[in-house]
């Protein structure tokens, strides 16, 4: 493919913002708190939209639209319903209030520092840390091969420049700023995605004919693809689509964004902020797939990532596919560098930083914000070399990796912040126990009958209501901090 300049600019000087906006917000940086969590001062529109570009990375821009394509608009619905319902609302309410209350009054910064402080164990915070950071890294050494890919494929840039192009910004604003930058870029990087997907879906639609030909067409095509399930069975579905929005409880690059809130009383706005800008994103992805049927007649190339990129360079030319290439990028970065600073936390502040200080009784004399950019430095650097040249357990890691971390942590955080009679030693369970069921039932390929995330959270939960059961109940005076 030859290489398309326009595009190519769009795109560098959109990445370009990106790097000054992580100079200015540098300054900002003052202390840990402000490195991890942005001091608890980010605001709640900031926070509700930095979560759901981190929630809908390069995937759902590039790899959801072939999904729409091929399983139509009932998988669409229930999937869109699943998404803002469970990952726009439940999670604010039922996790994201109690979290940020009580993560700043324990002075918690991580999801592994906050079940240790619930649990009064520090051998929690080296486990959560433990499969963080193994499960992580290969997460994002995915997301990064996956934006430049899409690189490649839009704008003809070889594929080893564009990982070098893409990690040295992410490296160069995450460093420098920490959470802040992070809050700051992702405002931009969700409101980019959403006029990525919109200005594509209507330019499509016009294209198609209009929304009702659209229709009709789809219905000539293939009458499935309008009813529910559609074509997939209802455990299809559940497993492809609903699951998705589960495993958001559970991925730390995510629950994290509750503790830098500036005001828990503000969760309202971070909801509405969220459904909104989940349903505009939603519907456009589906015009752009409806759009795709009838402009390539339903047609099953044997690379279908490409559909959503094609299709700008087919009907949007250089103008709207420049849009969409940032819109990919923006949806890439936000996942990538909110992987790699949990990365760079569990790496940091839990085993390093707050583990060994505790195991050796005294308090760390580290530079804890210099030593934050290193560590976070040097991850970016293990991520490029693995993205340069993947081996192949990296990518089945990072197939797993959102199931493993979603298993380990889903049940303690949940029964650690609503029942008094969770333990430690439960909890020690349910995050060694659930995460390697969801291993090795992705290790014996049963991803097929259901996603490993069901058996491994399953498993989690029964482990730490069991274990908790048996082991003494632990003292009420730490419980008050959590239960006051």
């Amino acid at each position: 493919m030859n290489i398309q300049w326009p595009q190519i600019i769009m795109a560098l000087v959109y990445m370009a913002a990106l790097v000054v906006i992580g100079l200015v917000m540098s300054r900002r940086i003052k202390s840990s708190d402000d490195y991890w969590v942005g001091g608890r001062s980010v605001g709640p529109i900031s926070t509700a939209i930095s979560y759901c570009a981190a929630y809908y990375s390069t995937v759902a821009i590039v790899g959801a639209v072939p999904l729409y394509y091929m399983y139509g608009i009932g998988y669409h619905a229930l999937e869109t319903i699943g998404c803002i319902f469970f990952t726009g609302v439940i999670i604010f309410i039922f996790v994201g209030v109690r979290m940020r209350a009580i993560s700043e009054r324990v002075g918690a910064v991580s999801l592994p520092g906050f079940l240790a402080n619930r649990f009064d164990c520090n051998l929690i915070r080296l486990l959560g840390g433990l499969v963080i950071a193994f499960m992580a890294i290969p997460y994002a050494v995915s997301v990064l091969k996956g934006i430049a890919d899409a690189m490649t494929a839009i704008a003809g840039i070889p594929y080893v420049v564009g990982v070098f192009a893409l990690a040295l910004v992410a490296l160069f604003y995450l460093v420098s700023s920490g959470y802040w930058g992070v809050a700051t870029t992702d405002l931009i990087q969700g409101i980019t995605i959403a006029v990525a997907v919109f200005v594509l879906a209507a330019v499509g639609v016009v294209k198609a004919g209009g929304v009702t030909n659209i229709f009709t067409t789809i219905n000539q095509q293939d009458p499935s693809l309008l009813t529910m399930p559609g074509p997939l069975s209802w455990a299809q579905i559940f497993s492809y689509a609903w699951v998705w929005a589960l495993i958001a409880f559970g991925q730390p690059q995510l629950t994290t964004k509750f503790m830098g809130l500036k005001d828990g009383r503000t969760m309202k706005t971070v909801i509405r902020a969220s459904v909104i800008w989940m349903f505009i994103f939603a519907v456009a992805n589906m015009l752009v797939a409806g759009s795709a049927r009838v402009i390539y007649g339903g047609a099953i190339s044997e690379n279908m990532d490409l559909l959503a990129p094609q299709m700008a360079l087919d009907v949007g030319g250089i103008g709207i596919s420049g849009i969409f290439l940032c819109g990919a990028i923006a949806a890439g970065l936000s996942t990538l560098v909110a992987l790699v600073l949990t990365s760079s936390s569990a790496v940091c502040k839990d085993i390093v930083e707050d583990y060994a200080s505790i195991k050796k009784g005294s308090k760390s004399n580290l530079d804890s914000v210099k030593f934050s950019r290193i560590v976070t430095a040097i991850i970016f650097v293990v991520s490029i070399a693995l993205a340069i040249r993947p081996w192949d357990f990296v990518w089945s890691m990072s197939t797993m990796a959102a199931g493993a971390m979603g298993s380990a942590f889903t049940a303690p955080m949940i029964l650690g912040l609503y029942w008094k009679r969770a333990t430690k030693e439960g909890c020690i369970a349910s995050v060694v126990g659930g995460c390697l069921v969801a291993v090795v039932w992705y290790l014996l390929g049963l991803t097929d009958v259901i996603h490993s995330f069901v058996p491994g959270t399953l498993a989690g939960f029964v482990l730490m209501i069991v274990v908790s059961l048996m082991t003494k109940p632990m003292n009420k005076e730490k419980l008050e901090l959590f239960f006051n």
